[in-house]
């Protein structure tokens, strides 16, 4: 059998398409690095910046001319310009200020240069460039950084427009101004002799020269307020002109932006009127087609309506939230802010100062807080009383506790039953609030308390140390005092010893300052 070989078997003839094939993968890839490069061109060419720029600068136009918020600015920053201007400068000192003004605009506009320049260079090529790899990346690349660009390049350029208008109107005010003092200075102008009578000829001379006094409206007008006699009515003068002037450039930007959002809002209801009205029949759950939501307006306001019912449904969906809902309301509703006169009592181990800890005996100290207490009830033997008495009573880990009707509950630990109870009632003699639910438990020496022996209540005879009362005020300052739901309130307080033998010399003083009604200038207490 003879030996066959073919022109593919040749080693030769594989190289060769191998190179081929090689050479074929690298013409496209230059093919691609040309495109990408022609696309780079097509953007850097001035006549698609120049497009961007100017598009850009356009886009602040409407802001500047049609908003009234920045008319009224205008406006007011024209007025104040004129109010403070200096009508007797000279001429070389406008043209001084005119170069100065600017000079500065040109360090503004030579940032907003560079902020589009490094944009461009370091954001637009290299999103370009990766054309030639990736067009998906390099699109979604060459959005992000094109939008970051617009939006940085176009508030520096609102800002440049704005420095750019109001230089040249300075400049052309100026101009005008120099022009028409010029044209009023004329011996030959017969109108300055009219407007200047009989010292024409000393405001020629004067007006304007390089010695010549400073003048102002703002000038004139200090002038003649210092020249009030009366410390009291130059005061209140001066304070009626700035607080007026103050009050009507807000009440101005009140007015136009109140304005500018009537017909905002107005623009909306009409666009979401004109616009396409649907009704859409919402199932959450195709199982269970007893649950559906119908929908009925505009289609832009459906659409989000749409995703925030299908995402309570899958928030809610198979969860019993009536357990939360349906607990007992005394248990969830918080009980309104203390108002009016409250009592902290304190009570310790010892029965006079210093309160200190002695060896291994454990120092207890007991706090119980009443609100709502009477006027009445605020006297020495009564508050004694309520503690005990001079010797005190047995605290120990049996639990009255008490709700009042003004959602305030009283708690009041005792050594027995009976004496925990008898202490609440003691208590409640002091407040004008009736009892809606009480209850007397004991806490077990079990588990937490077994093992901690600081939780666990041994009976102990405790002894009033003193009390403090609060007197609640609301005002109707809103600078003053501190503020809860019911309006700003003022606290007035003070600390009366109970574990003197007599009562305080100046315990009627006090408790009679302390339940007086204050003016709205009272010092605020911590609560």
């Amino acid at each position: 059998m003879g030996f066959t070989l073919t022109s593919n078997q040749l080693f030769s003839r594989g190289i060769s398409t191998q190179i081929g094939r090689a050479t074929g993968k690298a013409g496209n890839l230059l093919d691609r690095i040309v495109q990408a490069g022609k696309k780079i061109a097509n953007v850097v060419t001035f006549g698609n910046l120049k497009g961007f720029l100017i598009g850009a600068a356009l886009a602040q136009i409407p802001s500047l001319i049609f908003s009234l918020s920045n008319l009224w600015s205008m406006f007011t920053s024209a007025a104040i310009e004129l109010y403070y201007f200096d009508w007797n400068i000279p001429d070389d000192r406008l043209d001084q200020q005119a170069k100065a003004r600017w000079s500065a605009y040109g360090g503004i506009l030579g940032g907003t240069a560079g902020n589009a320049l490094g944009y461009f260079a370091c954001g637009i090529v290299p999103a370009t460039s990766l054309f030639a790899f990736d067009e998906r990346l390099a699109s979604y690349v060459l959005r992000e950084v094109s939008t970051e660009a617009f939006e940085e390049l176009t508030a520096q350029l609102s800002n440049v427009l704005r420095m750019s208008f109001r230089n040249l109107g300075r400049q052309t005010a100026g101009w005008l101004y120099k022009g028409a003092r010029r044209w009023l200075k004329d011996p030959k102008n017969p109108i300055g002799g009219l407007l200047f009578g009989a010292n024409a000829d000393n405001v020629r001379k004067t007006w304007g020269e390089k010695n010549a006094p400073s003048w102002s409206f703002a000038s004139a007008v200090d002038e003649k307020v210092e020249k009030i006699p009366s410390q009291f009515w130059q005061n209140f003068t001066e304070e009626l002109i700035e607080e007026a002037i103050d009050a009507c450039i807000e009440a101005g930007y009140v007015v136009s932006n109140s304005i500018e959002g009537y017909y905002a809002q107005q623009k909306l209801a009409q666009t979401l009127t004109n616009e396409r009205q649907r009704v859409v029949e919402v199932q959450p759950n195709r199982q269970n087609d007893a649950e559906k939501f119908v929908l009925a307006g505009p289609e832009s306001e459906l659409r989000g309506q749409l995703t925030t019912i299908l995402t309570t449904h899958q928030m809610v969906e198979d969860r019993d939230i009536g357990q939360v809902v349906g607990q007992p309301l005394d248990d969830y509703v918080r009980p309104r802010p203390f108002n009016g006169i409250r009592l902290q009592f304190q009570m310790k181990s010892l029965n006079s100062p210093p309160y200190q800890r002695v060896g291994n005996q454990r120092l207890v100290s007991v706090q119980v807080q009443i609100s709502d207490v009477s006027r009445a009830k605020i006297d020495w033997e009564k508050l004694i009383f309520a503690c005990g008495g001079r010797n005190g009573y047995l605290w120990g880990r049996f639990r009255a506790h008490a709700i009042l009707d003004n959602g305030h509950p009283l708690t009041v630990y005792g050594g027995t039953a009976k004496e925990a109870e008898d202490r609440l009632m003691a208590f409640l003699t002091l407040t004008t609030a009736e009892i809606t639910t009480i209850s007397v438990t004991e806490e077990k020496k079990q588990a937490e308390r077994l093992k901690n022996p600081k939780l666990y209540k041994e009976t102990t005879r405790i002894y009033p140390a003193y009390v403090t009362i609060i007197n609640r005020e609301r005002t109707l300052a809103k600078d003053l005092g501190r503020r809860s739901r019911d309006g700003n309130y003022i606290d007035k307080r003070s600390r009366i010893d109970l574990w003197r033998q007599t009562k305080p010399a100046n315990f009627d003083e006090v408790v009679r300052e302390l339940l007086r009604r204050s003016d709205s200038t009272a010092p605020v207490s911590s609560p």
